[in-house]
């Protein structure tokens, strides 16, 4: 597994600081949730020069550039938005074939007044489909992540197996499925191998669910040690980014106190040795020889 954070944590920081923290900190890679206030990818200024320069800034640092990360979503009714939307994602897709880049982020979306979760859950997955050849001719992998109305990971194992194509893999949130009440121990044997990235984020929750305050790793109530676990179990052998949404709190830790920490907080969890849960009490591989009966004299 590789680490990485969200450009979310360090609002302020050009793309030239990021890759030095970046580097500097410990971590693999980063993913892109705007630049600057700039939230709109494709419109960044510094995504907008030569794509083999903004390349280079990435490998020179041996730091690599994981997700572009948009707000676009796909189930909303009226026709026209739903092409807006679509039109978003392939600005997205053209910019990370460029950049090299192999994930682009979307949600699910939200439920429409007047309609049900049911009708709402088949534009997303057609509207999915309809992105597929695109993402794919583009070598871009497209991650919906678990949010708005669909929280749950049996939404987006509906929608992963719904698209069926290697070019679309889910992008999962545990702290955002305790919303839904789901621990990962449900979430994460349930999508297996559809998962393409995680976000690891902490926080403390009410009894229903109600997220009450973003914690440093480890010490919410999300239980990502656990999900680091099972992911081991699993092979996992892709991205777990740091998802410190500064940019809508200002009042959380900066950047350049939390992530160091949190670096230094997943490459032990990923290092730990594993415990062997077995049935046995004993060593199931030790012979089992009947015991020696005493021979009269």
């Amino acid at each position: 597994m590789k680490i990485a954070f969200s450009s979310l944590a360090c609002p302020s920081w050009d793309l030239n600081t990021i890759i030095d923290n970046a580097s500097s900190m410990g971590f693999d890679g980063v993913e892109l949730r705007g630049l600057q206030g700039e939230l709109h990818l494709p419109c960044s200024r510094e995504l907008a020069g030569p794509s083999n320069v903004v390349r280079n800034k990435f490998v020179d640092q041996q730091v690599e550039l994981v997700c572009l990360s948009s707000s676009a979503t796909l189930s909303s009714k009226n026709r026209h938005e739903l092409a807006k939307q679509k039109d978003t994602i392939t600005e997205y897709i053209e910019l990370a074939q460029r950049l090299e880049c192999p994930f682009v982020r979307i949600f699910a979306g939200e439920v429409d007044g007047f309609d049900n979760t049911r009708a709402a859950m088949g534009r997303v997955a057609e509207a999915l489909i309809s992105l597929v050849p695109l993402a794919s001719r583009s070598g871009v992998t497209l991650l919906v992540e678990n949010g708005g109305d669909f929280l749950g990971s049996d939404d987006m194992w509906f929608l992963s197996d719904a698209a069926n194509h290697p070019a679309v893999k889910i992008c999962w949130n545990q702290c955002t499925g305790m919303m839904n009440l789901e621990r990962p121990t449900t979430s994460i044997p349930r999508l297996g191998n559809r998962i393409g990235m995680m976000h690891l984020c902490d926080a403390d929750f009410s009894a229903d669910g109600t997220l009450l305050k973003y914690q440093a790793l480890g010490e919410g109530g999300v239980e990502v040690a656990r999900q680091i676990e099972l992911l081991r179990g699993l092979a996992y052998n892709r991205y777990l980014v740091f998802d410190w949404p500064k940019l809508w709190q200002e009042s959380l830790s900066n950047a350049v106190s939390i992530l160091p920490t949190t670096a230094s907080w997943l490459h032990a969890q990923i290092s730990a040795r594993q415990n062997i849960l077995s049935a046995y009490k004993a060593d199931k591989n030790k012979p089992n020889y009947a015991a020696p009966t005493s021979i009269a004299s």
